[in-house]
């Protein structure tokens, strides 16, 4: 994590990522100025906590989409003409111009993604995505409640500052990765009206045996919706659909439960030496309280009594060969 405090505001105007403009202070400085980043391969994300009331101009960088929503101080705050509340977010596109006046010092958070990766979700999304947010900004009323991305950010600074090393394996960014943009855009921006011509109807027992295929035939290795997506030949919305009509729940929690008890069966594999955090990182796990929370809920203990009672199991079959 980037951790940014400054005296003043020019040094925090440069560190702002995926945005580039220019502050003007419409008040005095009443404290310093402080920037938390954590950087996820291509998903930025950003807590600000301005010194003084300001004005920002600026122009989304080519690369990147952003969202924005202040976390104090809404009353205060005004994005392209919209005064602001709690409900509101703003959606900035590539090369656009924006505006943001914030009439007290303001603490704020952003989500910086690269285009790549928001085309993609679209196109896992398309039967539910509205396509037309890709070329302006935006200031609309959230479709659900802020608060769940707010927390998941909290949580994603939390891992990152404490345990670095377990956010940033390249299977844990990734899974937080996609979990962050999907809250994002699951929250945040608005799909399709209903309206939209479907698409031509699927066989859905088709669709359901090439996901479950492809669960069956990767064993170490973490597995996520759009790969599911890509499988099936399907959107995320077929998908729904299909899993809990067949299944009787979504493919998010299906696929959380395939991972609980794969971790299991690797952890049932251990070879001494294996650790945990070996393990869970095989599958991408970032948050390991929160897992080992599920984990315990699902199958009565906790991932390292499963592996203490896997490894005095080994230990006792190994001394008793020797004795044979």
């Amino acid at each position: 994590m980037s951790r940014l405090v400054c005296a003043d505001f020019d040094e925090f105007e440069e560190a702002l990522y995926g945005v580039q403009g220019r502050y003007v202070l419409r008040s005095r400085q009443q404290r310093d100025w402080r920037l938390r980043v954590v950087e996820l391969n291509g998903v930025a994300l950003m807590f600000g906590r301005e010194g003084a009331g300001t004005v920002y101009s600026g122009v989304g960088l080519p690369g990147f989409f952003n969202i924005f929503l202040p976390l104090n101080r809404h009353e205060c705050t005004v994005v392209n003409g919209h005064p602001f509340d709690r409900r509101l977010l703003a959606w900035m596109v590539p090369d656009a111009m924006f505006h943001i006046d914030a009439s007290q010092p303001a603490t704020w958070m952003t989500v910086a993604m690269s285009c790549e990766l928001v085309l993609r979700w679209a196109k896992v999304h398309e039967d539910e995505f509205d396509p037309s947010i890709l070329s302006r900004n935006l200031v609309n009323v959230a479709q659900r409640d802020i608060a769940p991305l707010i927390w998941l950010a909290r949580r994603l600074f939390r891992i990152d500052q404490q345990a670095p090393e377990d956010l940033h394996n390249p299977a844990a960014e990734h899974a937080a990765r996609t979990e962050l943009m999907d809250r994002v855009f699951r929250t945040l921006l608005p799909l399709a009206t209903p309206g939209r011509t479907p698409r031509a109807r699927l066989d859905h027992q088709q669709i359901l045996r090439k996901a479950l295929e492809l669960l069956a035939s990767i064993k170490e290795a973490p597995v996520h919706m759009e790969d599911l997506c890509v499988a099936a030949g399907a959107s995320e919305r077929t998908l729904r659909n299909v899993f809990n009509r067949y299944l009787g729940m979504s493919p998010h929690r299906y696929l959380m439960m395939h991972r609980l008890h794969a971790i299991r069966g690797a952890i049932l594999q251990a070879r001494p030496g294996d650790t945990i955090t070996d393990i869970c990182a095989q599958y991408g796990v970032w948050d390991f309280g929160r897992f080992a929370g599920h984990y315990r809920t699902y199958f009565g203990e906790l991932p390292s009594q499963s592996l203490h009672g896997r490894l005095r199991t080994a230990g006792a079959l190994s001394l008793h060969s020797i004795i044979r």
